[in-house]
């Protein structure tokens, strides 16, 4: 016996609740009969399970925007880890002065 836990309803979003009300009526369109409530029950998990893999998959195809580093002269006070003076004064030898 799986233990799958069920997807709740408000991790959806609009669109994606009506396509779960779409993929509830396909799936009791396919059973042939009136299903009964356990059944009704395994159609609607089954509908969002549907629903939130190819959501899953939709996202994970998404380009992801790849963040640049920043250039140590331009990073902020708290994210600088560690400091050459040595190498500060060959970039600035003015500052010797």
């Amino acid at each position: 016996m799986k233990n799958d836990k069920e997807i709740s309803i408000d991790q959806f979003t609009a669109e994606e609740k009506v396509l779960v009300e779409l993929r509830v009526k396909t799936l009791t369109a396919k059973l042939g009969h009136i299903a009964s409530k356990k059944e009704e029950k395994e159609i609607l998990k089954e509908a969002k399970r549907l629903v939130m893999k190819e959501r899953v998959v939709r996202e994970s195809t998404q380009v992801v925007k790849v963040k640049k580093p920043r250039k140590p002269s331009a990073a902020k006070e708290s994210e600088v880890k560690d400091f050459s003076w040595s190498g500060s004064l060959r970039k600035n030898p003015r500052a010797m002065k």
